[in-house]
Formats: structure tokens, C-alpha cells, sequence
């Protein structure tokens, strides 16, 4: 049976009439009704000349997106992925005809169905901080704080652009990190170079795969740039194997692997943006690039190298604290394991660095959870030297007809490069028992796939 649709209003400031209803659930910015959620966040402390109604669409959908993947659980779906929501929300009338549009971007995102209906209504945010220097940025980059990011950052502030850095936080330990990288570029360039905008948003809820956070973090990038006109570039920087991100076996397929920076998603997005009015060019520079060439290309590698151990790329930063451990990257997640072989490139990579050097113990291979990563990555890498066809297969690259947001030849040469990077971290790091599992792959086919 399909799951029942989930219904999720989002209140507009000042709204006094009642949810149609069958509601699940009522979220509001401010000043909550009985039984509303509210989101926590830091807006009034953000400068928003610019936000055009169409912006403050965008990102209010944003936030209703983002609100649903964490209030309903997965596990609780039939096929324990896919979930159906009913999204209201008010907006203004340039999207009021776009809503299939923003349900099948959605759909593509997250892995699940979604449906807007729209209203109109107010769609003002509580935006009332100023902007507090004499210079005005040439460019906008997202801020996550891991290494991607401090990169493009480096990159553009070596080629003489003025920046803001946008970084969208929900928990204190990657607030901090961003903080203090920002920080760094700040007191290296001056701070009349760089300005560090925070926002904080906030709103519990169980669910953790979050394939929506990109959704989010793109509105609030695109509401802070349009503080400087509309040529104002809005930069996402991300490797292209991590943004493709290439599923590695083929129970990795569709929305089980993340598709946050996918080049048809940002390019399907660039589209929806132009139809409702939004203008701002997306760009991310580094879509053809694996990671180990994204850093070794860096501008300024000695900076790079002094910040790279402020960064963070862990899928579960706080999972320690479950297990009783301090905080650190775990060293067994897809983004730390990736990680690893860029900073091999270097020659950067410290097992030590990681709360788990997966190379110094061969029982992870067995765990269950701790070991799926690693046995998905060593079995995409030996199916990509005998079978590359059967890899480049599972791309999504884009509609038929031409309609594709990344070329064929491109992704195998990405591939390629990314693989080459994968090889070389293990066969220059992996101890014998990586190799005798690698040949146990060969000899087994699929023995790696039972996650």
C-alpha cells in the first residue's frame, strides 16, 4: 500500500485563518499557535535587501522541505525510503503556476513524493539586520565548513574577489567550526575581504538522512546574495565525484546515495529559479574534478594546509557522543573514507586524525554498519578495473534528448580520476587484509554487496 500522504502547513507571519483540515502539522517562524512548531533561528539578525517575493518563495518552500524530511521518519514508510507529503504554503503568483515543477525537483532530491499547493499570502521574512561594511562582495560562496568549501573560498579570495560566506548551522560543535575557519580566511585576507554570515535554523525532528539540507542551504544562500543585486554570483563549491556521487554498488542506486550538489538537480534548479524571476547565477567551478584535484589545485596550498585539520566531513559528527567517545570525525563514513584519499593526494592523510583508522582495524570490515562504507568503496573500485561499463551504467545523468546536465564523457573522465584516487590511497596506504579482500571480491562476485 502507499504511505499516507503527510500534510504540513507553513504559517506566514500575521496569518490568522485556520489550517484546512487533516493537518499533520503547522510550522511557523513566529509566534506559534496552540500546537504549532516553530522553527529557532536568527533571522532578524540577517541584512535582506533584495529578498524579492519570488526569493522569499523559494526559501519559504525551502523551509517546508526541509521541515518534512525531519518530522517524518523513513523507517515508517512501506519500502522504508520513499514518503509522500503535501506541502502549503504561501506564495507569491510568479509561482503559483510552478508547483508540479518544485514537486519533481523535490522528487528527484529526496526520493520521495512530493505536492505543493499554494496559497497567496504573505511571504516576508523577519530580516532586519544591516549590512555592517563600506565594500560590497563580488560573489557569495556556501560555507559548510568542511574541505570543499575552505578551498573554493581560498580560490576565490587569491583571485581578488570580495566574499561572503554563507553558512547555514543547527548544532553548536559545526557552528563552531565554521566560525573558526571564517576566522582564519578573515585574519589571512582582512576583514574587509570577507564577511561570515550565520544563520541559524533550527527544528526538531527524528529523521537524520536529510537528502532536503541542500534545498535549505541553497535558499538561504540565494536570500543573502540577493543583497547585492542580481549578477551577484552564488557559488556552491563541491567536488564533482561527491556532487555525480556515483553509486557504488547497485543497492546504491536512485536517492540512496545523495544527490545535495547533483549537477542535474543544480541545473533543474537554475531552471525553476529563471521561470519564477530569480536570475542569480549557481555555479559550481569544481563539477568535473574529483576531490584529491580539487585540493592539489588549490591556490594557496600552504594556507589550505595550515586550515585543512580545522575542517570537517564526517556524515556523523556527533555519533560519538552515542557511543560515549569525544567529539571527531568517526574515520568510517563514505565523506571521511573520501576524505582520506584526497588528502593521500597530498600526502596529508592521518589515520591518526580520525576517531576510527579503518587501515588499522580489520574488523570493520565485518560490522555490520561500521564496515558498509568501506566494503561499497573497495567493491566499486574493483568492479570499475574489470567492469567500468557496469558502473557508468548507474549514472543519472540527465533526460534523454539532450537534456543532460553533465556529458557522458565527462562523468567517465570524472570517474576515472576519482577511481584513480581510490586505487592509489589503497594501494599505496591498505594493508594485506584489504588486499585479500579485494581478491575474495574478485573471486566471489558481490560478496561485498550483502550491506
Amino acid at each position: 500500500m502507499p504511505a499516507k500522504p503527510y500534510n504540513l502547513l507553513l504559517r506566514a507571519p500575521g496569518e490568522r485563518r485556520r489550517p484546512p483540515p487533516g493537518m499533520d502539522a503547522v510550522v511557523c517562524l513566529e509566534k506559534p499557535g496552540a500546537g504549532d512548531l516553530v522553527f529557532h533561528h536568527n533571522f532578524p539578525e540577517i541584512f535582506g535587501g533584495g529578498l524579492s517575493g519570488a526569493i522569499a518563495s523559494f526559501l519559504r518552500a525551502a523551509l517546508g522541505v526541509w521541515a518534512a524530511d525531519k518530522l517524518q521518519l523513513r523507517a515508517a514508510a512501506p519500502d522504508a525510503w520513499t514518503r509522500r507529503y503535501n506541502l502549503h504554503l504561501p506564495v507569491t503568483p510568479a509561482w503559483e503556476s510552478l508547483a508540479a515543477r518544485l514537486g519533481d525537483l523535490c522528487n528527484f532530491l529526496t526520493g520521495d513524493v512530493w505536492t505543493f499547493s499554494f496559497r497567496p499570502g504573505p511571504v516576508d521574512f523577519p530580516f532586519r539586520g544591516s549590512w555592517p561594511h563600506t565594500w560590497t562582495p563580488r560573489v557569495a560562496a556556501l560555507f559548510s565548513g568542511g574541505l570543499d568549501s575552505l578551498a573554493g573560498a581560498i580560490d576565490l579570495l587569491e583571485a581578488g574577489d570580495r566574499l561572503l560566506l554563507v553558512s547555514h548551522y543547527d548544532y553548536g560543535q559545526l557552528a563552531a567550526v565554521q566560525q573558526n575557519l571564517a576566522g582564519e580566511l578573515s585574519r589571512h585576507y582582512g576583514p574587509d575581504r570577507v564577511h561570515h554570515l550565520m544563520v541559524r535554523v533550527q527544528l526538531e525532528g527524528p529523521e537524520l538522512s536529510l537528502r532536503s539540507r541542500s534545498f535549505l542551504y541553497l535558499g538561504l544562500g540565494l536570500a543573502a546574495t540577493a543583497a547585492f543585486g542580481p549578477d551577484t554570483r552564488l557559488i556552491i563549491p563541491e567536488n564533482g565525484w561527491i556532487s555525480l556521487n556515483p553509486p557504488l554498488t547497485p543497492n546504491r542506486l536512485g536517492t540512496y546515495s545523495t544527490r545535495t550538489t547533483h549537477p542535474y538537480f543544480l541545473q533543474q534548479l537554475t531552471r525553476l529559479w529563471q521561470a519564477a524571476g530569480i536570475n542569480h547565477p549557481l555555479i559550481n567551478p569544481y563539477q568535473g574534478f574529483p576531490k584529491g584535484e580539487v585540493l592539489a589545485s588549490c591556490r594557496n596550498l600552504s594556507l589550505l594546509e595550515k586550515l585543512y585539520l580545522l575542517t570537517t566531513s564526517c556524515a556523523r559528527p556527533v555519533a560519538s557522543r552515542w557511543r560515549g567517545q569525544g567529539a571527531g570525525a568517526c574515520g568510517y563514513c563514505y565523506p571521511c573514507l573520501m576524505r582520506r584519499t584526497a588528502l593521500h593526494r597530498l600526502g596529508w592523510d592521518r589515520g591518526e586524525d580520525y576517531l576510527l583508522d579503518v587501515l588499522a582495524a580489520p574488523e570493520t570490515l565485518r560490522h555490520r554498519t561500521r564496515g558498509r562504507d568501506l566494503r561499497a568503496l573497495l567493491l566499486a573500485r574493483r568492479t570499475w578495473e574489470d567492469a567500468p561499463r557496469e558502473v557508468a551504467a548507474r549514472l543519472y545523468l540527465g533526460e534523454p534528448g539532450g537534456n543532460q546536465a553533465l556529458g557522458y564523457e565527462t562523468a567517465q573522465d570524472l570517474l576515472a580520476a576519482g577511481f584513480q584516487e581510490v586505487a592509489e590511497f589503497f594501494r599505496d596506504k591498505g594493508p594485506e587484509w584489504i588486499m585479500d579482500y579485494l581478491g575474495a571480491v574478485c573471486q566471489v562476485d558481490g560478496l561485498a554487496a550483502g550491506d
